[in-house]
């Protein structure tokens, strides 16, 4: 009778289980400990299916792909409105063509889904290649990517409901590449929202809020345009900015931000582009409206530009082939001249920029500084606008190709020689050590490398050092907002405390060989490396939770298992050793 058979024994056995647990509760009825757990065991039954025969399992057909996208679309309208449901629609399909290559490469259940830590990995990912943005409660801030659910976003940004209809989804299996794609629309179509609120607060800071739209000039409009631009780069509050404010501001803008001249350049150009469709409207609101919408896309990618600058300067001043910067020479380099490079050490240390792998010359980590909270620059209520990490642009190439979530060394090897980035010519050859290492985090996973796991970026960090940031075990390093650094200046030093620390450095002894009692040559030491893995997205083990076959025996199993810890609970009670717990999300460590 093969699989029908052995799920009715199974199921059958489970029963019986939970008959035999629930005669030694009820001996325990006299206590209130053993009530709390007939109560809480009483619950798990009205939150399971009724016993049904095998044929019925068997029967029960799970929704497609299709419908639970369309469901979540119909969801989505009854919550949020259907203008919201529109836009989300209209921009889904471009996301899923984005997410497509990462999202096959990431493990994923039997249903081809991602869980939740899978999804908001995901969801980082796509929002900081496609426009340079950290949105709040997607981007880690050392912590493991499981550590929250990606629906908290909407529980702040569009109210409960909405958070729901994505964490329902998300415990039910976790979202398939299209409901991916909608939350990501959704997500973005919100923070189209806020460029219209935004730029009716330049309205109102400008005294234009009640000129009648065909009467604003082509001056007034690029004053408009001006104002929402100085708002966003500077993170301004739109609820909250003052006339006065913006009127300072404007007297210092170029102290303030020096690049804000190129900037209005760029702009002006996204201007014409747009207007030149719609040249018979160029100062109306809508008009307006949609230049605004392509800077909001396109400014990350533009500004991406300054970061690019940032990073070649402080090549200038690496240390060999390190990828890193003698703490005192990146002090060094603010004292002649550059308004950057005033982080204090604490900053560096708490954001995971400093090395200290060697304490007498603590050196700043070049692609950790780059992508750092620092360097970004516009922020709204959804997001900070950051240095788009070039890391992410040499690991698409491997998710491409590999199109799975590990891969054989050899594998890898042959891919990333092939690999060109800004400062690593290609084709190469790998040295050994780090062929070394590859095959040593394949011994670990059973003969395949996790393409998407500390290790692996650990290992991708030795070999594009300058482009790949040094991956920190996650909670040994706390991440600032870029909000939180403008509420707080501690973090700059002042020219005094920039000597104080140059000149802290500048009698160091140089370091000897012992072995063969020479200086060592500038750069040439090995990079550090931390023996300890962490899967940003563990590898799926188990089915998707729901109601087919094996989905209702988990949940009869897992009911067993819980009435079996349940009893264990009362026999403590019961004998004065009751216990307390907290629960604690795991890193997913191997």
């Amino acid at each position: 009778q093969g699989q029908a058979g052995n799920s009715s024994a199974l199921a059958f056995c489970v029963v019986c289980h939970i008959k035999s647990a629930c005669k030694e509760m009820a001996m325990a009825a006299s206590s209130r400990f053993a009530f709390a757990g007939l109560f809480a065991t009483s619950v798990l039954f009205g939150g399971l299916p009724a016993p049904a025969s095998a044929s019925a399992f068997l029967s029960y057909q799970a929704p497609t792909a299709s419908q639970r996208g369309s469901d979540l679309l119909d969801e989505l309208e009854r919550v949020m409105g259907s203008d919201r449901r529109a836009s989300a629609e209209n921009r889904a399909a471009q996301f899923e063509d984005a997410m497509r290559p990462i999202f096959r490469s990431l493990p994923k259940t039997h249903g081809n889904r991602l869980t939740p830590g899978g999804v908001r990995y995901l969801l980082h990912r796509v929002f900081g290649e496609r426009h340079g943005w950290f949105v709040e409660g997607l981007t880690s801030r050392g912590e493991s990517w499981n550590s929250t659910s990606p629906a908290a976003f909407f529980a702040e940004h569009a109210g409960d409901e909405a958070e729901g209809v994505f964490e329902r989804r998300l415990g039910d299996g976790g979202l398939s590449l299209h409901e991916a794609a909608v939350f990501a629309a959704t997500l973005e179509s919100l923070v189209h929202e806020e460029t219209v609120e935004r730029l009716h607060a330049a309205l109102r800071v400008l005294s234009l809020d009640d000129v009648k739209e065909d009467s604003v000039s082509e001056h007034d409009a690029e004053r408009i345009i001006d104002t929402y631009m100085m708002m966003l780069v500077l993170g301004l509050n739109h609820s909250t900015v003052s006339p006065s404010l913006i009127s300072r501001t404007w007297t210092n803008i170029d102290a303030i931000y020096p690049n804000w001249h190129q900037t209005e350049k760029w702009v002006r150009e996204i201007r014409k582009e747009v207007v030149s469709a719609n040249p018979e409207s160029r100062t109306s609101f809508a008009t307006t409206t949609q230049v605004l919408e392509e800077v909001a896309d396109r400014y990350g990618r533009w500004q991406d530009s300054e970061c690019i600058a940032l990073k070649t300067d402080l090549m200038k001043h690496e240390d060999g082939t390190s990828g890193r910067v003698l703490l005192k020479d990146f002090y060094g380099a603010a004292l002649n001249g550059s308004f950057q490079y005033t982080e204090s050490k604490e900053y560096l240390r708490d954001h995971g920029i400093l090395d200290e792998s060697n304490p007498s010359k603590p050196s700043v980590i070049i692609s950790n500084y780059i992508n750092g909270p620092s360097n970004c620059l516009a922020s709204s209520k959804f997001y900070s606008v950051c240095c788009i990490n070039e890391c992410e642009a040499l690991l698409k190439p491997l998710e491409q190709h590999i199109g799975a979530p590990d891969a054989p060394p050899s594998r890898i090897v042959e891919l990333v020689q092939r690999l060109p980035s800004a400062t690593v010519d290609a084709p190469r050859t790998l040295p050994a050590p780090l062929l070394q290492r590859l095959d040593e985090i394949a011994e670990r996973h059973g003969g395949k490398v996790p393409i998407h796991g500390r290790l692996f970026a650990q290992w991708m960090h030795h070999a594009f050092p300058r482009e790949c940031t040094f991956p920190h075990v996650s909670g040994t390093t706390q991440m600032a907002s870029r909000k939180e650094l403008s509420a707080s200046h501690g973090h700059v030093l002042d020219t005094p405390a920039l000597i104080a620390e140059v000149e802290s450095y500048s009698g160091a002894a140089l370091e000897v060989d012992v072995s063969t009692g020479d200086a060592p040559d500038k750069g040439t030491c090995e990079l550090p490396w931390i023996a300890e893995e962490e899967l940003f997205v563990p590898l799926a083990t188990q089915s998707v939770p729901g109601r087919s076959l094996g989905g209702v025996l988990r949940r009869w199993a897992a009911l067993a298992a819980a009435v079996s810890m349940t009893i264990a609970t009362l026999r403590a009670a019961m004998i004065g050793k009751g216990a307390g717990g907290v629960y604690k999300t795991e890193k997913c460590m191997v």
